[in-house]
């Protein structure tokens, strides 16, 4: 629960921060206050996605590169497929 809290904790500041200059309460340049500070959480909301975009297509591309791993999954999908042609499922 230490990891969660702390996490928690980091999201509560930064948002606290952000409301802060939001308002007006700190001291910020006219057109980062105006133009720039608004779209701040868009902005790290976009960065995750893209973050975790690159890092899901990374993973899929090395994914043939853990041997144990892709051999385990053809072997679930290939006892998955005869489990549903027993129970009458067609598969194409």
């Amino acid at each position: 629960m230490a990891r969660a809290q702390q996490v928690g904790t980091m999201l509560a500041a930064a948002a606290g921060l952000w409301l802060l200059g939001l308002v007006g309460l700190l001291p910020l340049p006219e057109v980062l206050q105006t133009q720039v500070w608004p779209v701040l959480p868009l902005l790290a909301l976009v960065s995750l996605g893209a973050y975790a975009f690159v890092n899901i297509g990374y993973n899929l591309l090395v994914f043939r590169e853990c041997p144990e791993a892709y051999h385990e999954l053809m072997q679930e999908i290939s006892e998955a497929k005869d489990d549903l042609r027993a129970n009458g499922v067609d598969i194409a």
